[in-house]
């Protein structure tokens, strides 16, 4: 009887071990940061060299996946403001679907908060509308933290690059620019 009893103590312990680790996994961490130790990416609104972004910004950090589309990670990140106009420091991000150690592509978007666009969906809709300042960061590519014992440190993202929020035109501007530039091309070939 008391055989049974370890053996099934054995069983129910080896199950809750393996259900454990099947459902705990390491995840790899970011340092979402526009400055730091290897990084000067300020973030500029309209052109390089313009006006820098601050109080009122906000930018979100996407993992680049499979196709090219965005995952957000990570909370969205304030812009410091009068203190260090261009920069965000939205801190540690963990990025749940990459191993601590693994080479993952990132990118940011930031935007003019303050027509109440908070969140990424509803900035980019407000983008697009031509309603306020966005914009894309180019893509970082960097091997993740977290790896190994003890963990090392978040990865930087030193490849990002200083770049512009700007209003995207209304669909009807571009598409009058778009038409005018044919005409002209077309008149230059009579």
């Amino acid at each position: 009887m008391r055989m049974a009893t370890n053996m099934k103590t054995t069983i129910v312990i080896v199950l809750a071990c393996v259900c454990t680790s099947s459902f705990s996994h390491a995840q790899g961490t970011v340092n979402f940061a526009n400055a730091g130790a290897g990084i000067n990416a300020p973030v500029h609104i309209d052109t390089i060299g313009g006006t820098l972004a601050g109080a009122g910004y906000m930018a979100q950090l996407f993992l680049v996946e499979g196709g090219g589309s965005l995952t957000p990670v990570g909370n969205v990140a304030t812009f410091v403001g009068a203190a260090a106009p261009g920069y965000f420091n939205g801190g540690v991000v963990t990025v749940n679907q990459v191993a601590p150690g693994v080479s993952a592509t990132f990118q940011a978007f930031g935007w003019d908060s303050s027509l109440g666009a908070t969140t990424y969906p509803a900035a980019l809709a407000a983008w697009n509308g031509g309603l306020i300042h966005g914009g894309y960061s180019a893509q970082a590519t960097v091997v993740t933290g977290g790896a190994g014992t003890p963990a090392s440190p978040p990865a930087a993202l030193p490849a990002l690059q200083p770049w512009i929020l700007v209003i995207v035109p209304e669909p009807s501007t571009a598409l009058l620019a778009l038409l005018g530039a044919g005409a002209l091309l077309i008149r230059r070939r009579y």
